[in-house]
């Protein structure tokens, strides 16, 4: 299922070269919980898609719009958000994705939507990046719990 899920802050323009994978709480403490969406839209952040542990896409920008997803590469990347099920605070956050998080219904919906995007818009493998990789030490996510190479694979093949 898709939801439409618009997040209003992010650039006009977005000339997609990169993909960068994130992973959040699906429903963030602060201090009762919200949806992962409506904490984005709290802070003036976006992604233009988030997965959800049951499989659903929720879509929050265009693909040709940015979205504040990741500093510095906002107006070239695609970003997608893996909701990590349950209530989180930031702690139980990290603690969640040192281990396996992604449902299989979550993992396949993820595939699909990365693997439209690789083919749309030409992309090679190493333009498919984790939040960790373009933000080392500030960002952790998708963390171990994200079985990285096996994704890579998929969206590739």
């Amino acid at each position: 299922m898709i939801h439409d899920a618009p997040l209003p802050k992010g650039n006009r323009h977005n000339k997609p070269k990169l993909i960068v994978v994130h992973a959040m709480g699906e429903y963030i403490l602060d201090p009762d919980p919200e949806h992962a969406t409506e904490f984005l839209k709290k802070l003036g952040l976006s992604a233009h898609v988030l997965v959800d542990p049951a499989g659903d896409i929720w879509q929050c920008r265009p693909d040709y719009q940015g979205a504040y997803h990741a500093r510095g590469f906002n107006t070239n990347s695609l970003g997608i958000e893996f909701l990590v099920e349950g209530n989180h605070n930031y702690s139980s956050f990290l603690e969640m994705i040192k281990t396996p998080y992604v449902t299989t219904a979550q993992w396949e919906a993820g595939v699909s939507v990365v693997s439209e995007w690789v083919k749309e818009y030409s992309l090679e493998e190493d333009k498919i990046v984790r939040h960790s990789d373009i933000s080392p030490g500030r960002k952790v996510d998708p963390g171990e719990g994200f079985h990285w190479q096996d994704f890579l694979d998929r969206v590739m093949t």
